[in-house]
C-alpha cells in the first residue's frame, strides 16, 4: 500500500520537482535581471562635461565611436572622495539618440550628488571618441532579488532532493 501513496517521496515523480523548481526559478531570476537593463535602452546620453546629480541613481557612459583596439578608461573624477575607475558592462548596448548612436562603455551603480565623470584612452593618444553619460534609475535592487530568486530555488530545489534521498534512505533501511 505505501508504493500507492502520491505523497509517497520514493516516488520517481517527486525527482522532476527537484529539478523543475530550480529551473524555473533560473527563468524567472534570469528575466529579472535583464529588466535591469531597460532603463539603460531608454536613457538619453549628455555629453560629458561638468558636474550633474546622480545621488542614489546608477550613471552610464556612452561612446559614439567603438575603439576595440583600445582600452578606454571612465572614471569619476569629482567629488574627490568619491573617485573611483567605473566598472565596464557585462552586456552590449548601442542607444540611438539625437541622430547619434551610442555604445554603452560603462555602469556605477551608485551616483554622488556633483560628480563629474572623465573617459580617456590609456595609451594616451588623440581620441576621436565622444563620451557620454545619463543618469537612470538604480538597478541594485533588482540584482539582488534576481539573485535571491535563483539562489532561493537552488537552495530549495537542493532541499528538495535532500528529503527525497533521506525519505529515500530510510525506506531502503524498512526494506519497503
Amino acid at each position: 500500500m505505501w508504493h500507492r501513496d502520491p505523497m509517497n517521496l520514493t516516488r520517481r515523480s517527486w525527482y522532476l520537482l527537484a529539478i523543475i523548481v530550480p529551473v524555473i526559478a533560473w527563468l524567472i531570476g534570469v528575466g529579472q535581471l535583464a529588466s535591469r537593463w531597460d532603463s539603460v535602452h531608454e536613457a538619453k546620453p549628455i555629453p560629458i562635461g561638468g558636474a550633474f546629480d546622480a545621488e542614489g541613481q546608477s550613471v552610464v557612459v556612452f561612446t559614439d565611436f567603438i575603439q576595440p583596439d583600445r582600452e578606454i578608461l571612465c572614471s569619476v573624477t569629482r567629488p574627490k572622495d568619491h573617485q573611483q575607475d567605473i566598472d565596464k558592462p557585462p552586456v552590449d548596448i548601442s542607444v540611438d539618440y539625437d541622430a547619434t548612436r551610442w555604445h554603452l562603455i560603462g555602469l556605477l551603480d551608485k551616483g554622488q550628488d556633483k560628480m563629474s565623470i572623465a573617459c580617456e584612452p590609456e595609451d594616451g593618444l588623440t581620441d576621436p571618441a565622444s563620451y557620454a553619460y545619463a543618469v537612470t534609475p538604480s538597478t541594485f535592487e533588482k540584482k539582488i532579488s534576481s539573485d535571491f530568486i535563483v539562489w532561493g530555488g537552488i537552495a530549495f530545489g537542493f532541499l528538495i532532493a535532500l528529503v527525497i534521498g533521506y525519505a529515500r534512505f530510510h525506506h531502503i533501511l524498512r526494506g519497503d
